[in-house]
């Protein structure tokens, strides 16, 4: 996905083939609704907010200079951000990537994805992803598991889905990743309502293990290097916490991956 390519491409042929008729019909529904609007430049565009320039924008390859523990954008600092160097509150996290910055036209598309409920972008943000997790699995020769971050109880029959799951689903049908659902969420409180202090003090607490004993039924062999997905990552306290629940599990390396960060 370089340059001006913005299609997805499917490792799994069957479901390539799905994802097209979806699309077409999408397209044509969409077609005769009137489109949409990109949510950079305006123009209007069929299916998803963004235009095939601004899909190309967000599939841009361009290198940021980021924090090596974080992963979020480094402004005049070099190599650590000084939210990390001041208060390190990934210890459990060996390394955050964030994929953009959570600012301008990016966080309308968040706001549109999340709050709207424009699901036709959550191919695009899996292919993201997806992109992501495969160069660190060259980086480090091995494949890679992927863990959602769950989602509090009670959301998906409030909102009809959860954005985290249907990530996995691309991910897990179309690209064929290994998808392990270890962790369950305790808090029903969202995040967002509260402050940051509130955020870190409660958190670890928030997640754990669903089954200890069944997962280990389950999984013989514990994979040494395991990957957390999120969308946001805003503190850090949630990837924290589930990261701790993983290495109790026996995990030795956690990475995250997360679509945007909170600069």
């Amino acid at each position: 996905m370089k340059g001006k390519r913005t299609s997805i491409v499917f490792e799994n042929r069957f479901f390539a083939l799905y994802f097209a008729a979806i699309s077409f019909v999408q397209n044509l529904v969409s077609l005769v609704l009137g489109g949409e609007k990109c949510l950079c430049c305006s123009r209007r565009t069929l299916r998803i907010p963004l235009c095939r320039n601004c899909l190309s924008e967000l599939f841009s390859s361009r290198e940021r200079e980021v924090c090596s523990h974080c992963g979020r954008a480094l402004i005049s600092e070099s190599g650590i951000c000084m939210h990390c160097r001041e208060n390190q509150p990934l210890q459990s996290i060996d390394c955050a990537f964030t994929l953009h910055s959570y600012q301008l036209w990016k966080k309308a598309l968040l706001f549109a994805w999340k709050m709207e409920g424009k699901r036709n972008l959550s191919a695009y943000f899996a292919a993201l992803l997806f992109r992501k997790l495969k160069a660190l699995e060259e980086e480090l020769g091995e494949p890679l598991c992927v863990v959602p971050v769950p989602p509090r109880s009670g959301k998906i029959r409030e909102k009809g889905w959860d954005q985290i799951e249907e990530l996995c689903f691309y991910l897990e049908k179309g690209w064929n990743v290994r998808i392990l659902r270890l962790l369950e969420r305790l808090s029903r409180v969202q995040q967002k309502k509260l402050d940051r202090v509130q955020r870190i003090e409660g958190i670890s607490s928030s997640y754990r293990l669903k089954n200890e004993r069944k997962l280990r039924r389950l999984i013989s062999n514990v994979p040494e290097t395991l990957v957390l997905a999120d969308d946001v990552m805003t503190t850090g306290s949630t990837l924290e916490a589930c990261a701790r629940e993983l290495k109790k599990f026996g995990v030795k390396r956690v990475f995250s991956i997360t679509l945007f960060s909170v600069d």
